[in-house]
């Protein structure tokens, strides 16, 4: 098999966990899954890998996956040994868009919202988001507009309204929220 046939498609992949320690001795991954829902491993045919650092993207049939806690425990092929294993850790695991299941009218996968235009509800224009940062607690949106930068707490109370026709999402952030980064 050729190397350009294993490449993954440029721009239909999705990021969807990020690799742990290797599980055993026979090659065995932990993925984290982003979604916090290690089940949706179970669903997925074919993985791509992005290992850390410089390293290039490889495609993967899936071998086997399994649940185990909060982690997905995957098999990929080639990958045989603990020290194999051992490469990924750290690195990224995406899935070709095709492959995510479909939401209800009311959800996004937050790789949609990047780039949405953000407003209060009052009219103001924020920016637009730039990136999500996972807490324990729960989601920030991270608003960039001329160098000033707004984390939003991604929570049904501030989050009033997603227009993916428009491309646009309206908050209505606690009072001061705003203003700390004034």
């Amino acid at each position: 098999m050729n190397s350009e046939e294993n490449a993954p498609a440029e721009g239909r992949e999705l990021p969807v966990g990020e690799i742990g320690r290797p599980h055993g001795i026979k090659g065995e991954i932990k993925v984290y899954p982003y979604s916090g829902n290690p089940e949706n491993f179970t669903s997925y045919s074919r993985l791509i890998v992005q290992p850390p650092g410089e390293g290039a993207a490889k495609s993967y049939d899936l071998h086997s996956c399994r649940i185990q806690g909060q982690v997905a425990v995957i098999k990929l092929p080639g990958v045989d040994t603990r020290s194999q294993a051992e490469l990924l850790t750290g690195g990224q695991v995406l899935v070709e868009r095709q492959e995510i299941p479909e939401l209800n009218d009311d959800e996004f996968y937050w790789d949609d919202l990047q780039g949405m235009a953000v407003v209060t509800a009052q009219g103001r224009q924020l920016g637009t988001v730039n990136r999500l940062l996972a807490t324990g607690a729960h989601d920030i949106l991270v608003v960039v507009d001329r160098g000033r930068e707004y984390l939003i707490p991604a929570l049904d109370e501030f989050v009033v309204a997603i227009d993916a026709e428009t491309g646009t999402i309206t908050v209505d952030p606690p009072e001061g929220l705003l203003e700390i980064n004034d």
